[in-house]
């Protein structure tokens, strides 16, 4: 490279060697080789070069540029691996927690929170609420809520999406045993 060459030439040269290598090694004719050499990803980003935005900049100045840019790449693609590695790690840590939570609801978990029956409610009623929390725990079944409304699905069919209608139906009924216990508070 010389002090003044511009990208676009040493772009050409590289080609240039590249072909007339890969033509001494093939036996081909140069022009295949060239043809040859502009389908590898390397001939396409020389040829890139030749052609694209940076082909009259000085192949010095550009190569001098280059480094800080790739520099800031490998960083915002760092920085990116490592928000992947965090969402993953957050939703393998979700999956156990519902997993663990459904593992809780099948062996009774509702009735032991709920206790005996308030005054006023039918004990026939919270044991249905009981057993239907056991059937949707051994179903896999977990509650969602999206505009208020409240739905089920599979847990094995939750996707990162669903994290915050998980959570919002988890506080949902936190609240509502709360609120329950509180009342329990109150007659006793």
């Amino acid at each position: 490279m010389h002090e003044k060459q511009r990208v676009a030439n040493m772009a050409v040269e590289v080609l240039a060697r590249q072909a007339g290598a890969r033509a001494e090694r093939t036996g081909e004719p140069l022009e295949g080789a060239l043809k040859g050499v502009l389908e590898t990803e390397a001939g396409r980003q020389l040829e890139e070069l030749r052609d694209g935005p940076h082909c009259d900049e000085k192949a010095q100045q550009w190569q001098e540029d280059l480094a800080p840019e790739r520099a800031k790449e490998r960083r915002s693609q760092a920085r990116q691996e490592e928000l992947n590695r965090t969402r993953l790690i957050a939703w393998e840590s979700f999956m156990q927690a519902e997993l663990r939570e459904l593992e809780l609801r099948k062996a009774g978990q509702l009735a032991r929170q709920l206790g005996d029956p308030l005054p006023g409610e039918s004990p026939a009623a919270v044991l249905r609420l009981v057993s239907e929390d056991r059937r949707q725990a051994e179903e896999g079944l977990v509650a969602l809520m999206s505009s208020g409304k409240v739905f089920y699905k599979n847990v094995e069919e939750l996707s990162e999406e669903d994290m915050p209608g998980r959570v919002a139906a988890n506080r949902l009924r936190t609240t509502w045993l709360k609120e329950r216990r509180d009342r329990w508070l109150a007659h006793g």
